[in-house]
Parts: C-alpha cells; structure tokens; sequence
C-alpha cells in the first residue's frame, strides 16, 4: 500500500494553509505551505453542511483556499461580499496530498470496474452566501482503490465532472480503502478539488462518519465528516451514499 507521509498533529496542522488567494466573503489573502509529500494544501470544506454530520444547510469552515482564484466581478462573489449570509461559513480545506493528477476525463462513473462496496456521491456546490448554486463548476476527484492503492498511471478512479443549473454532481465510486502512514493507517477519503470562475479554487478531502481511523489521523477536520447511508442493490449487495456540499468563497 501506499502512504503519505508521518508528521505530528501539531505539524500537519501547521502545514494545512495551502495556496490561497480568496475573493469576496472575507477579502483577499495568500500564504503558502506544502505538506511532506509534495502536495499544496486546500481551502475550503464539507460544503452545506455542519460539524460533519449533516448533508443539509450551512458548512462549517475556514478560509478559502486549494490554489489561485480566477478574477470573477460582479455576480454571486460581489453579492456576497456586500451581503453575506448570517451563519455562512466557507468549506474547509484539507491537504491535496501526494497523488493528484491533473486533466482527468470528464465522467459521473469513475469505477473502472474495480472490485469494492459501491459509494454513491452527490451534493451541491454553492456560492459563499451558502444559498446561491453555482452552475459549471468543475468537481475534480481521485481516490484510492479498495486495497488502497492509487491509480498513477491512468485514470482509474479520478474523474472530473461539471455541476448543473442547480449547482449539482453526482458521482458513482466504491469506498475507499485504508493504507498506511506511518504506523497507522489513514481513514478512508476522497479528494477534492472544486473550482468555478467567480470563485476561488478548493482542494478538500471528504470522511466518512464512523471511522476508526479519524481520531488517530492530524490531517482530519471535522466538518469534513459526512454520515455514510446503507442500502441493498439491485443485486442484493450492500452499498452506501453519502451527501457533500460545498460552499465556496
């Protein structure tokens, strides 16, 4: 299996300040930091929804970051800095990681026929006042396999996709699997990196409530906790779905 590497909680939360160039809700900002396997950290978090436990209303979160921000003038950004929501809080960000591969096709199934328990994705991604949705954003995503490993070579499970007119993605995966670092393993996650042209760009990894890794594991925030829902398929096995918003800055 893979890994990323160990660090201290204290350190790997001292390196979760990635890229960030944030417009609108809050001003502009930049600081950069890389974690220990080379990958910039994000900003931004677990989308309309709060403390991690819920797939509705408003995110917890920080500031805004996961790379350079396209201008964007007028429109939802402008609307929100001058009027921001009460109680709004932008998705936090989390640690992009070692793995990321740019220009991955563009899919809602990034299965590739592997083996695993079949997830089901969906949420919304809305602008920074946390009610606007926010059309043709891209949602960029990879993720281990179920004996967790990373596809470097090809594009098995990673694929990009583009939200609706309501702001919503939809995506058909298997649950990840653990690996290793260091002495423990990390919880089970799915990267994210969510951009749109009014906003700023956000690299987030998504958890899943229940693990028993979580507490083990510095790089974990969490807002970014979602609850797993249990269902049968069609075909009698088991399967899960699980609701991520995001809210950008």
């Amino acid at each position: 299996m893979q890994s990323e590497r160990t660090v201290s909680r204290r350190g790997a939360l001292g390196a979760l300040a990635g890229s960030v160039v944030a417009i609108g809700c809050g001003g502009s900002s930049q600081s950069e930091a890389k974690n220990g396997s080379g990958g910039a950290a994000g900003g931004g978090s677990g989308g309309a929804s709060s403390g991690g436990a819920s797939s509705g209303g408003t995110s917890s979160g920080g500031a805004a970051s996961g790379g350079a921000a396209s201008g964007g003038t007028g429109g939802n950004v402008a609307s929100c800095k001058l009027t921001p929501t009460p109680g709004c809080k932008i998705t936090d960000d989390n640690i992009l990681g070692p793995y990321y591969k740019a220009d991955a096709p563009f899919r809602a199934d990034i299965t590739d026929g592997k083996p695993g328990t079949l997830l089901r994705v969906s949420g919304t991604v809305y602008g920074c006042d946390c009610v606007t949705p926010l059309a043709d954003a891209e949602v960029d995503i990879w993720q281990a396999d179920d004996a967790g490993a990373y596809d470097n070579t090809g594009y098995v499970l990673r694929g990009r996709m583009k939200t609706d007119a309501q702001g919503r993605y939809e995506l058909t995966t298997i649950l990840p699997g653990l690996y290793l670092n260091g002495s423990t393993y990390r919880p089970r996650h799915i990267h994210y990196k969510v951009s749109h042209p009014e906003g700023t760009s956000l690299t987030t990894q998504l958890y899943f409530q229940g693990d028993p890794w979580i507490a083990s594991d510095a790089f974990v925030k969490d807002s970014l906790i979602m609850p797993l829902v249990e269902s049968i398929g069609p075909s009698g096995a088991k399967e899960y779905s699980v609701t991520f918003d995001v809210v950008l800055a």
